[in-house]
C-alpha cells in the first residue's frame, strides 16, 4: 500500500524545489539488487585487473619510479601519482597500476575521465594484494586528497588525512559520478566553517558535510565494498560520506565503523546529523548489504548511523546497525523534513539513544519498513525500538524484542499533533516482546491489526494477540582464550573453541562485553570478527547474539494477516499464503535429505 498525501502535503511538495520531480523518477540506483544477506562479500577484496580491457596501461612506484627515467613501464614506473595522471588520457581507457608506498602530493588530485587507478601491488612482481602491498594517497592533514571525475575508477587504496575547510575531506565529487571501490578511508575530516557562531539560541546551521567523501548536484557514484574508519565532520552532516541535490548513488556492501559528526559543535547546536552517512536534498540513494557499527552523531545532533532529510527517497535493505549513539534522536537511523526512506530486512541491535528512537527515529517524514529485528536498543527517552512524532508509518512484518526506553515506549512509541492531515500510520503482522518499561505508547489514531505484544499488549486495533513468542535458540556464548586485532584487515581474531563448522556464523552478530560486531569467517576453533576489538581482561565471553527466528511450536506462526504484508522475509524466503507469520521470519520446515 502506498501513501497518497493530502492535498496539504501536495501542496508543501509543489512549494519545495527538491520535491518538483515527477514521481516515477523516484527510484533508487539499484532496482535489482539481490535478496537476502550477503555478508560474505563485505569490505575491501583484492580484485583482478584486466589489462586487455585498457589501451593504455602506466606504472606508478614511489620506491622504484624516477622523474628523469619513468616511462610508466612496468620497469620504469613514474614516481607519482599525479605524474601518471597528467600522462594519462588520449583515446580509449587508461589504466594506472599504483605500487605499495606513500604518495603524498603537495596538491589535492584531480581524477581523470576514463582514466582508472588500481592500488596495492608489489613494485618488483607487480602482482596485487592490496592488504600485503597497502598503497596509501594521503593528504598529509593539510588538504583535500582527491577531486572526482566521470567515468573513473578509484580501487584498491587507503586514503587517509585529507583535511579541508570545506566538502569532503577526503573526495568531493560535483556533478560527477566515479566507481569507488576496495578502499580503506582512515582519518579524514572536514573543519567547522570559520564563521560559525556555536550560538546556543540557533540550531541545525549548515557546516562542512562529508568527513570522507561528499557528494554534490547529481552525482551517481558508485560506492561498494569500502571500509570509511575514524572520519569525522567539526560541524556538518555525513562523518564518513554525504550525498545531497538529487543524486543517486548505490552505497553497498561498505563497512561504516566508528565515524563521527559535530566533533567540534561544544554548545549542541544539533548540527552534525549522520554519525556516518547523510542522504540530504532529494536524494535517492541505494544503501544496500552495508555495516554501521560504532559510529557516533556528537553535538547533540541525530542519527548515529544514517541521516535522511528533506525529501529524500533511499532503498535501505539488508544493512546491519549495530552499537551507533546519536546525542538526540535516532541511534540508528533518523529521518526528517519529508524524506520517505523504505526499509526492508534490516538489523537495529545494540544501538544508543540519549533522545528518543534508539533503533531508528522519525520526524515530520514518511516511511515503509518491512521486516527488519530491532534488539537490545536503548533510548533514554521514548520508543526503544523504533518510533517518533509528526509522521506516517507503514511497517509490516517487523520483529521488535528486548529494547528499552528510559520513559515509555519501549518497543515503539509514535504521536502526531503537527500534520494531522497525514493518514492513520499502519501496523500489521509486527512482533513486539520483552521490551521494557512496555511494548508500545500509540498516541493518536492508528491502525493496528495482527500484531502479537508480549507481556501486555495494545487496547486499540483488533486482532492483537498477547501471546509469549518462541524463537530459535540459536545463540550461544563462547569462552575466548585470545584476543587479537589485526589492523591491515581492520578485523579481530578471536580464539575459542566450540565455534561450528566453518562459515556456519559469517553473518552473526556477536556481542563482547560493551562491544558490537559481525563474523567475517570462522572455524572451529576462531571467530574473525569485523573491527579491531580490544583485549580484554581474564574470562572475556563472546556472546553470539540470537536471530529470532521463530520456533517450529511458536505461536506467530500462520496468525498474521493475508492481504497487507511482505512478501518475502528477512532472509528473502517467500511468505506461505493464504497465512503468514507475524514478525521479521516466515518460518521454514527443515529440508530432509534426500533418500539414496
Amino acid at each position: 500500500m502506498k501513501l497518497i498525501p493530502s492535498l496539504h502535503l501536495m501542496l508543501a511538495c509543489c512549494l519545495a524545489s527538491s520535491a518538483a520531480a515527477d514521481p516515477s523518477e523516484k527510484n533508487t540506483a539499484w532496482p535489482d539488487a539481490p535478496l537476502g544477506f550477503h555478508w560474505a562479500e563485505l569490505g575491501p577484496r583484492t580484485t583482478a585487473v584486466v589489462l586487455q580491457d585498457y589501451a593504455r596501461v602506466l606504472h606508478v612506484s614511489v620506491t622504484t619510479g624516477s622523474n628523469a627515467t619513468g616511462s610508466g613501464t612496468r620497469e620504469r614506473p613514474m614516481p607519482s601519482v599525479a605524474a601518471a595522471l597528467e600522462a594519462a588520457g588520449g583515446d580509449g581507457r587508461t589504466a594506472i597500476l599504483v605500487a605499495a608506498g606513500r604518495y603524498e602530493s603537495s596538491e589535492t588530485l584531480q581524477l581523470r575521465a576514463r582514466v582508472d587507478l588500481f592500488g596495492g601491488f608489489d613494485p618488483q612482481s607487480w602482482q596485487r594484494d592490496i592488504f600485503r602491498s597497502p598503497t596509501v594517497l594521503s593528504g598529509g592533514g593539510s588538504h583535500r586528497v582527491l577531486l572526482g571525475a566521470d567515468d573513473c575508477r578509484l580501487d584498491g587504496f587507503i586514503v587517509e588525512e585529507g583535511v579541508v575547510r570545506d566538502h569532503g575531506g577526503a573526495l568531493f565529487c560535483n556533478r560527477v559520478s566515479p566507481r569507488i571501490t576496495n578502499n580503506i578511508f582512515r582519518r579524514n575530516r572536514t573543519i567547522e566553517p570559520e564563521d560559525f557562531s556555536h550560538d546556543q539560541r540557533q540550531r541545525r546551521m549548515r557546516g562542512h558535510d562529508g568527513g570522507a567523501i561528499a557528494l554534490h548536484n547529481a552525482s551517481n557514484a558508485d560506492i561498494r565494498n569500502n571500509l570509511f574508519h575514524d572520519n569525522e565532520t567539526g560541524v556538518g552532516y555525513g562523518g564518513a560520506l554525504v550525498a545531497r541535490e538529487d543524486c543517486m548513488p548505490i552505497i553497498a556492501h561498505n563497512v561504516f565503523w566508528g565515524n563521527r559528526s559535530g566533533v567540534t559543535d561544544r554548545n549542541k547546536t544539533l548540527s552534525g546529523n549522520g554519525g556516518a552517512v547523510s542522504l540530504l536534498f532529494s536524494s535517492r540513494a541505494a544503501v544496500f548489504h552495508n555495516l554501521f557499527a560504532a559510529n557516533d552523531a556528537q553535538g547533540g545532533s541525530d542519527a548515529g548511523a544514517l541521516f535522511c532529510d528533506y525529501f529524500s527517497w533511499p532503498e535501505i535493505r539488508h544493512n546491519a546497525f549495530l552499537n551507533n549513539h546519536a546525542g538526540d534522536d535516532g541511534g540508528g537511523l533518523d529521518t526528517q523534513k519529508f524524506s520517505f526512506p523504505k526499509l526492508h530486512a534490516n538489523l537495529f541491535y545494540g544501538n544508543r539513544a540519549d533522545g528518543s528512537g534508539a533503533g531508528l527515529h522519525l520526524d515530520d517524514a514518511v516511511i515503509e519498513m518491512e521486516n527488519n529485528v530491532f534488539a537490545y536498543n536503548s533510548a533514554k527517552k521514548q520508543a526503544g525500538g523504533f518510533g517518533g512524532s509528526h509522521g506516517w508509518y507503514r511497517a509490516l512484518n517487523n520483529t521488535v524484542v528486548h529494547n528499552a526506553a528510559g520513559q515509555d515506549g519501549g518497543g515503539l512509541h509514535i504521536v502526531n499533533v503537527k500534520n494531522k492531515f497525514l493518514r492513520p500510520p499502519v501496523f500489521r503482522n509486527n512482533l513486539f516482546a520483552f521490551n521494557q518499561p512496555d511494548q508500545v505508547l500509540i498516541e493518536g489514531e492508528v491502525d493496528a491489526t495482527y500484531n502479537l505484544m508480549h507481556p501486555g499488549g495494545y487496547a486499540g486495533g483488533y486482532y492483537n494477540r498477547q501471546h509469549r513468542p518462541k524463537f530459535l535458540e540459536d545463540g550461544k556464548t563462547l569462552e575466548v582464550r585470545e584476543v587479537r586485532p589485526e589492523p591491515a584487515t581492520f578485523t579481530t581474531v578471536i580464539a575459542t573453541a566450540g565455534a561450528g563448522e566453518p562459515g556456519s556464523l559469517v553473518g552473526r552478530i556477536v556481542r563482547i562485553g560493551t562491544d558490537w560486531t559481525m563474523v567475517r569467517e570462522n572455524d572451529d576453533q576462531s571467530l574473525r570478527v569485523w573491527g579491531l576489538i580490544a583485549a580484554k581482561p581474564a574470562g572475556p565471553k563472546a556472546e553470539i547474539m540470537p536471530t529470532f527466528h521463530h520456533d517450529p511450536e511458536s505461536p506467530a506462526i500462520n496468525d498474521g494477516v493475508y492481504g497487507d504484508f511482505a512478501p518475502v522475509d528477512i532472509d528473502g524466503e517467500p511468505r506461505y499464503t493464504p497465512t503468514i507469520d507475524i514478525g521479521a521470519d516466515e518460518y521454514h520446515p527443515p529440508k530432509k535429505p534426500a533418500q539414496k
